[in-house]
């Protein structure tokens, strides 16, 4: 009798399993169902072989401001195509954008890339003059950065390969409204600096009352502010704009190689109200990442959403509206091929490290985010200059001291970081990195500073920048991407040593002692630059120093009317009030050391 009720207690409970079972995968497919009805429905998408969607585009870049930790930098692209192959796999993008022009005024811009499967191309002018080719491959990262962007743009591709491969279709819903990555708040949104004149370094900003009631109380505030337009209810618009009540919506899960993704299909008419994932950023370690799609209209059966806003961390990233789209167009003048005499070599681990950190790495386009190799140039006796191979647009100081080494620079890229940690240890084995001096807090020049916590190093930055580098270190661990230093570090042991606004540091050494002084300037509020004293021999970050050294490469003059950079300007004013000793200079964004003269020269000639 007891065998008996046991095998029909066992029966039922194998039969509840399958119930649920098949309830979860019947719930799973119920989703995807609505999902593609939003979209026009199941045939129509499997009949969907690509689409032409031309936009305007503006993008917005969190670490680009002038003030540690706060506010954003816009960029318009009054012209965006994309032009999708889903069928080839291929993907082309032209844009057109704005730039500040060094004579004054604008010019445009227009930059061409194109994704073949993992392959990746782009056909620029690099403005900044360190990248001379117009065409040349993407590095695998920034390839992967690129494609995953277009896919989070289109929800059309993700939803297509779920429907194609059912196994990519997740039984995993989440916590309505529950954020497990950073979300930014509004101070540390605003300022939107919507423009800047570089000649003078001064900046238009979207502001409130309020952060020009703090801001112009600092002495460096008339340097940086050319206009404030007083809009408060700026991000709360755009919170408006992107948030809803998850709670009230059908939720589809993929899979994905970063982070699940996940689809919130609003019950009533079936459209993808918004996509939610995570990946990570160099800063602020896990990042919710959120796209929003807003006024479907169809276009020869298909549903496309005509305004899509990306969201990193809650904030603005991308806010695109859609002009024109064409279903499954002719393609044949598109030339989906690549430039001549490029070639393109993929590097999967590389690449995969371009998606997980993909918005991060699309925000400051010459950054790198894999593993490079390293060129060491020597400069003098114990001065070493180390740039990443691909180039990442940083050059980093390494300075030989009797007891170690202090670098100067960490760029954007920890694995750098921790490359350039390795190459140290090689060369002087017996010396530990003891300081390491990040110039400004912009992510391309001071993001990476977190192998060098963990390995040890003090880290010596303007004391307006202490909080914003105390933030940075002590994040919480990441599930995304575990780095060096949160296998090591110990929450609260870190060393940071501030530099006072009116006076140098001075990091004493009986070989070579180096001196870090404050730069009073409109670029940035923490800006320093590092000074090795028995050489006479300043490294100078951002302060137009590399620009110096590619006019004189290239014979380049400034005309008889147009002002000299105002951070070169600013670094003479430093070096005549600090009464530095300097006989060469060198810069963050080229390895050619110039002259004091050279300096000089430019300002006055």
């Amino acid at each position: 009798m007891r065998a008996t009720i046991l095998k029909v207690t066992i029966l039922l409970s194998v039969f509840t399993l399958n119930l649920h079972a098949h309830s979860s995968d019947n719930n799973e497919q119920d989703s995807l169902s609505h999902a593609l009805e939003g979209l026009g429905g199941a045939d129509v998408i499997r009949q969907l072989e690509g689409y032409k969607i031309e936009s305007e585009r503006d993008e917005y870049i969190m670490g680009q401001s002038p003030e540690p930790g706060k506010g954003m930098f816009r960029i318009s692209a009054p012209i965006f195509r994309a032009s999708h192959d889903l069928k080839q796999g291929f993907v082309r993008i032209g844009l057109i954008n704005l730039v500040a022009a060094r004579e004054g005024g604008y010019f445009e811009n227009e930059i061409k890339t194109l994704l073949l499967g993992q392959e990746g191309y782009v056909s620029e002018n690099d403005i900044m003059g360190i990248v001379k080719e117009r065409d040349k491959p993407l590095s695998s990262d920034k390839s992967a950065a690129a494609m995953r962007t277009e896919r989070l743009l289109n929800p059309h591709i993700l939803i297509k390969e779920a429907l194609q491969d059912s196994s990519l279709v997740l039984d995993l819903k989440l916590t309505a409204n529950l954020n497990k990555g950073w979300r930014y708040k509004e101070d540390e949104v605003l300022p939107v600096t919507i423009d800047r004149v570089r000649q003078t370094g001064k900046r238009t900003l979207i502001a409130s009352k309020e952060w020009e009631r703090q801001a112009s109380k600092k002495t460096f505030y008339p340097l940086m502010i050319n206009k404030i337009l007083d809009d408060p209810d700026w991000f709360n618009r755009w919170q408006k704009n992107t948030d809803i009540d998850e709670s009230d919506y059908i939720q589809l899960t993929i899979k994905n190689e970063v982070y699940p993704i996940t689809f919130f299909i609003n019950p009533q008419t079936s459209k993808i109200d918004k996509l939610k994932t995570m990946e990570w950023d160099v800063i602020y370690g896990d990042i919710t990442l959120e796209v929003t799609y807003d006024d479907w209209q169809i276009y020869s059966g298909v549903f496309f959403p005509r305004t899509v806003r990306m969201s990193q961390g809650g904030a603005p990233r991308l806010e695109i509206t859609r002009k024109t789209i064409e279903v499954n167009p002719d393609y044949s003048l598109d030339h989906f091929s690549p430039p001549d005499s490029v070639a393109y070599v993929h590097d999967e681990n590389s690449a995969q490290r371009g998606r997980t950190l993909s918005q991060t790495l699309r925000m400051f386009t010459l950054s790198g985010a894999s593993r490079p190799k390293l060129d060491a140039l020597k400069l003098d006796d114990g001065v070493y200059l180390l740039s990443a191979k691909p180039l990442d647009g940083i050059y980093t100081m390494v300075v030989e001291q009797s007891d170690g080494l202090v670098v100067v620079e960490p760029g954007m890229n920890d694995l750098k970081g921790e490359e350039v940690i390795k190459w140290a240890m090689n060369k002087f084995p017996d010396k530990p990195i003891t300081h390491l001096i990040a110039t400004h807090f912009h992510n391309d020049h001071g993001g990476g500073i977190r192998p060098y916590i963990a390995a040890g190093a003090a880290l010596v930055v303007h004391e307006s920048a202490k909080e914003f580098y105390s933030m940075q270190i002590n994040r919480p661990k990441s599930s995304v991407v575990i780095d060096a230093l949160d296998r090591k570090f110990k929450k609260g042991s870190e060393q940071i040593i501030q530099v006072n606004p009116d006076q140098g540091y001075t990091i004493e050494d009986t070989l070579q002692p180096m001196t870090i002084y404050p730069i009073l300037n409109g670029h940035t509020e923490d800006m320093v630059i590092a000074v090795i004293d028995n050489k006479k021999m300043l490294y100078a970050g951002d302060l137009y120093v590399s620009g110096i050294a590619r006019d004189k490469r290239s014979g380049t003059k400034r005309g008889p009317d147009v002002l000299p950079y105002h951070s070169a300007t600013s670094l003479n004013d430093a070096i005549i009030k600090f009464a530095i000793p300097i006989e060469s200079l060198v810069g963050s964004h080229d390895k050619e050391p110039v002259s004091y003269k050279d300096l000089i020269d430019y300002i006055t000639d």
